[in-house]
């Protein structure tokens, strides 16, 4: 069974994995994974703005029984990518990411672990789409896990393709 503690590891890992691509040269970095998909510097970018996000909008409204509307979701990623492809530097936006990240798991670690049951509405919906279980703070946080893991997967196919090792 997953637990809040692999929960922060898994976050914190992320992180840890994030600090390579410093290593990666800078117009790579810049650089579309595919046709049609973002760069490095979208998704990290995409990232970092989720989890500022969550952290100002999102924690303080999950209470129990709440009735949480989110962000439009296109609305925010379009703002992240506008920033990526705004002049900021690989550097910036690794700090950003690193520095959105780590206030996010700061704030979920001062919270009680009874936080994680907390049970509430999501835009009007009690269960999630994609998993199946209700909304609560652990089953959300753990989706964004699998989603931190699904643009890890994708930035790694592409540094292969590139024989790009970090």
């Amino acid at each position: 069974m997953y637990t809040i503690n692999e929960l922060y590891q898994d976050m914190e890992q992320f992180n840890e994995w994030a600090e390579t691509l410093y290593k990666v040269e800078e117009n790579l970095f810049f650089t579309p994974i595919a046709e049609g998909k973002w760069a490095m510097a979208e998704t990290m970018t995409h990232i970092a703005y989720w989890d500022t996000y969550i952290l100002t909008a999102m924690l303080p409204k999950m209470e129990q029984d709440a009735d949480i509307q989110s962000i439009d979701i296109e609305k925010l990623n379009k703002e992240a990518a506008t920033h990526a492809k705004s002049g900021i530097s690989q550097k910036q936006i690794l700090q950003e990411q690193q520095q959105a990240r780590n206030a996010l798991l700061t704030a979920l670690k001062a919270k009680d672990e009874s936080f994680f049951t907390t049970t509430f509405k999501l835009n009007g919906e009690t269960l999630d789409e994609h998993s199946g279980y209700p909304h609560n703070a652990f089953n959300y946080f753990s989706g964004f896990v699998w989603h931190d893991n699904h643009h890890r997967k994708q930035i790694e196919n592409f540094l292969d393709e590139q024989n790009q090792s970090v």
